[in-house]
C-alpha cells in the first residue's frame, strides 16, 4: 500500500500496510436501515413475506467469442479478479484476457443485451502510441450515460501511463505521465490507480507523482474541464499529521470524494477521508470505537460512496467484540451492516468477508461473504430496507439454464441502481465449470 500506484495494484490482496485489510463486498440498490442499540442493524420488525425471484443472466462467460476477435479468457489477472462495473440501466464494464487473438486483454460495455470492445491491447492510445496493458488489477468505472473510465500503460507514445475515457467508441485522455501535476510545484505525474467516474463524468483517481529523484502519492480530480488536485503526500490532514500514501478514491455526482490515506505525526495512523467543495474531514479513523464493540484497526482500501455522502467500507477490530465486519457511516455515525460470528439470513452465521464493500449512488449495498452452517459456504449478500437478503450463490440457476457452482479465488462484486448487481461466478450444467461475469436485476414487484 506504501508504493506507488503501479506497485500497490501488483500487491493488491498481500500485505498491506497496517492500516488496510483485504476484504469482499458487493451492492444492491435500495437505502440502509436504522441500527439497533446494539449498533448492527436491524431487520423488519416482522418476518416479510419471501421475495421474488432476482433475474440472473451471464454478461460473458470464458471460452465464448468476444467482440473484435478471439474469446474470453479469465476475467482477471494471476488470481485476482478484476472488478466489473454496473449501471442503473444494467449496463456492465469489465475487464477480460483473451484467448486465439493478436489482443492479450482488453475492456468491454455490456448494453442492451450487446458487446462493445472498450480498449483492447494493440490499439491505439489518445496522443500517439499503442496499449500494453490496464494496470496489475484492472478495475473500469462506469457511469450512468455509458462512459467508462480506465488506466492503461502506454508504449511508443507520448505517455508511457494515462487514465483514460471512452464514451460512444471514442477514447479521451484524462491524464497523462509526464504532465504537469497541478498544485505540486515541480512534479508531473508517473502512474495511476484505478479511476473512478460520475454520473457528470467527473473522474477521480490515484496517482504517483515524480518531483526530482522523489516520488509522492497523491489523489487527483476533474471538475469543470479542470484537473485539480485533492491530497498529496506531505499535505496536512485532518485531525492533526500528513498525509504520506493513499488509496484509489470514488466520486459520487455531487463531487464529494471518498478516499483512504496514512497519516505520519498525527492521533491516528490513518483512515477515510471526505473531500467535499475543497473541504477535507475525517469520516473514520483508525482507533474509533467500532457500533458491535472494539475498535476499528484496519480498514478496507477499496469503499463504496453513494450520492448522500455515505462511505461503505470493511473493518478489521481489535480490543474485543468481532473480529471483522462491513460499515457504512450515516449522519448519526458509523453503523453495522454484518459482523464476523452474527447470523446471516440464508442460515448459519457470517464466517468471513469479502475484497471490499460497493455501495450504489442510490444507496444500495450488497457484499460477498462466507458462512457457516446455512445455504452453501459462499453467497451475494444484499442490504437494504428490509434488512439483510442473500441475492445469488452456488445452486442459483442463470436465465439460460446454467448454474452457480462457485465463486472464483477472491471474487468481486459491484453495485449499481436500482438493485443492480455483477459479480464474477463459476457457472456449470454438468461440464467443467467456466467463469463468468453474472448481472443480477431485481425482480420486478
Amino acid at each position: 500500500m506504501l508504493g506507488g500506484a503501479g506497485q500497490r495494484l501488483a500487491v493488491a490482496a498481500g500485505a498491506v500496510a497496517a492500516l488496510w485489510l483485504a476484504v469482499l463486498w458487493a451492492t444492491m440498490g435500495v437505502a440502509p436501515p436504522l441500527a439497533s442499540q446494539s449498533g448492527v442493524a436491524s431487520p423488519a420488525a416482522s418476518e416479510p413475506a419471501a421475495p421474488a425471484k432476482p433475474t440472473l443472466r451471464a454478461v460473458a462467460v470464458s471460452g465464448a467469442a468476444a467482440p473484435g476477435g478471439g474469446s474470453y479468457g479469465p476475467f482477471g489477472i494471476e488470481q485476482q479478479t478484476a472488478p466489473a462495473a454496473v449501471n442503473g440501466a444494467g449496463d456492465v464494464a469489465f475487464f477480460a484476457k483473451l484467448m486465439r487473438t493478436g489482443a492479450d486483454e482488453a475492456l468491454f460495455l455490456s448494453r442492451d443485451g450487446r458487446t462493445a470492445l472498450v480498449a483492447a491491447t494493440g490499439g491505439g492510445a489518445p496522443g500517439g502510441g499503442t496499449i500494453t496493458s490496464f494496470t496489475e488489477r484492472p478495475a473500469p468505472s462506469l457511469n450512468a450515460s455509458g462512459t467508462v473510465a480506465f488506466a492503461a500503460t502506454i508504449e511508443g507514445g507520448r505517455a508511457n501511463e494515462a487514465v483514460l475515457s471512452w464514451t460512444r467508441g471514442r477514447l479521451a485522455a484524462i491524464a497523462q505521465s509526464g504532465a504537469r501535476a497541478p498544485g505540486v510545484t515541480g512534479a508531473a505525474f508517473f502512474d495511476f490507480g484505478p479511476p473512478a467516474v460520475n454520473a457528470a463524468g467527473d473522474v477521480a483517481f490515484l496517482t504517483t507523482l515524480r518531483r526530482g529523484r522523489e516520488t509522492l502519492d497523491a489523489v487527483y480530480a476533474t471538475g469543470k474541464g479542470q484537473l485539480m488536485k485533492i491530497a498529496a503526500a506531505g499535505d496536512p490532514a485532518p485531525g492533526g499529521g500528513v498525509f504520506s500514501a493513499f488509496a484509489p478514491p470514488v466520486i459520487n455526482k455531487n463531487g464529494v470524494i471518498a478516499f483512504g490515506a496514512l497519516v505520519e505525526g498525527g492521533a491516528t495512523t490513518g483512515g477515510i477521508y471526505l473531500a467535499d467543495a475543497g473541504a477535507l474531514r475525517l469520516a473514520v479513523g483508525a482507533g474509533d470505537r467500532a457500533p458491535g464493540g472494539g475498535v476499528f484497526t484496519r480498514l478496507s482500501e477499496r469503499l463504496g460512496l453513494d450520492d448522500a455522502g455515505r462511505v461503505a467500507f470493511g473493518a478489521f477490530l481489535g480490543q474485543g467484540g468481532p473480529r471483522s465486519g462491513i460499515f457504512i457511516t450515516t449522519e448519526k455515525g458509523v453503523q453495522a451492516v454484518a459482523l464476523l460470528g452474527a447470523p446471516a439470513p440464508s442460515g448459519g452465521a457470517f464466517a468471513s468477508f469479502g475484497d471490499s464493500p460497493a455501495l450504489a449512488p442510490d444507496g444500495g449495498l450488497a457484499f460477498i461473504a462466507s458462512v457457516d452452517g446455512g445455504v452453501g459456504t459462499t453467497g451475494v449478500f444484499a442490504y437494504g430496507s428490509e434488512g439483510l437478503a442473500r441475492i445469488a450463490g452456488p445452486g442459483d440457476t442463470l436465465a439460460d439454464g446454467r448454474r452457480i457452482t462457485g465463486f472464483p479465488l477472491n471474487p468481486s462484486v459491484s453495485a449499481g441502481p436500482n438493485g443492480r448487481v455483477a459479480f464474477q461466478a463459476l457457472l456449470g450444467s454438468g461440464e467443467e465449470p467456466v467463469d463468468a461475469i453474472v448481472a443480477l436485476a431485481p425482480a420486478s414487484r
